[in-house]
């Protein structure tokens, strides 16, 4: 075979390498569309899904892909979330509505709650970290909400006999404490309350302020800041995130403000499809832009 036929060969097989080959693990990635927070003057801390402040703000449609990179890993699900975005000197928020048949508002053995999360990167910048929870050196902040912490701060933490009405609980120590001992009887006796898990106390937000650096190391932020609410009607979820653009205790890196061009990403688990954990849909990363209209 003379050199002229070989170089020939390699022009036309080596470019179908490319096109032919699956993209692996992470599979088709879904196309890019753009989160623009528009700036508005109003209060978005406590921001309600059905504020007039939405109409402002204009609609993109972010597709979602599985998580499929790693253990338990999930099929095709839910394809995509509409979400629009506000913007203050102080604050952004976030209004993400999906379709989704069933409202599922309890955690217990078995049932798993509808919950839905937006991850940034700590701080503005030109590169974002792996979208798959960051990577080790580069984390991101992620913040969840539950439709069954939403639960819990409107209708009380359920007591055992509440979910189980047929069992029999123990008599507990701080049940018949003076009330300046309770709390502390309430940490001696309640294991979850002595190891200072952050889930084992009363609720004050729909919405956990979490960080990672990749796969196994979700971790709580040291102040919790973001709040949430949640509205299902006609299947489907209507829920809005709302986080301060810095927090000093989160990070030295200065975190956002008006005018910053960012990423961010989402995932989404429906609680009656036995969504927890990694189990969910998430999207890639998308394009934000804080202060539009400013």
């Amino acid at each position: 075979m003379n050199q002229k036929l070989i170089i020939a060969l390699l022009l036309f097989f080596v470019p179908l390498s490319f096109f032919g080959c699956p993209q692996g693990a992470k599979g088709k990635q879904p196309p890019v569309a753009g989160v623009n927070a528009f700036f508005v003057d109003g209060q978005l801390q406590d921001l309600s899904p059905n504020s007039p402040l939405w109409q402002q703000a204009p609609e993109a449609i972010v597709d979602l892909l599985p998580q499929d990179l790693t253990e338990p890993k999930l099929m095709n699900g839910l394809p995509r979330i509409s979400v629009k975005a506000l913007c203050n000197n102080d604050q952004v928020a976030f209004r993400i509505d999906w379709e989704d048949a069933t409202n599922d508002e309890v955690d217990e053995a078995q049932r798993f709650s509808d919950a839905v999360a937006v991850q940034l990167p700590v701080a503005a910048g030109a590169e974002a970290p792996d979208s798959t929870m960051g990577a080790m050196g580069r984390p991101v902040h992620i913040h969840l909400w539950k439709a069954s912490y939403q639960r819990a701060l409107q209708d009380g933490e359920w007591s055992l006999k509440s979910i189980f009405p047929n069992a029999t609980v123990d008599h507990y120590p701080s049940d018949a404490a003076p009330d300046e001992q309770k709390e502390e009887l309430n940490r001696l006796f309640t294991a979850g309350l002595a190891a200072q898990n952050p889930l084992a106390g009363k609720r004050t937000s729909s919405v956990d302020d979490l960080t990672a650096e990749s796969f196994g190391t979700l971790a709580y932020l040291p102040a919790q800041a973001s709040q949430g609410a949640g509205l299902w009607e006609k299947g489907r979820w209507h829920v809005v995130l709302s986080r301060p653009l810095a927090v000093p205790e989160w990070s030295g890196q200065g975190g956002f403000k008006k005018g910053d061009k960012a990423f961010i990403a989402f995932a989404v688990w429906d609680g009656s499809q036995g969504h927890a954990g990694s189990r969910k849909m998430r999207s890639a990363w998308v394009p934000l832009r804080l202060g539009v209209g400013a």
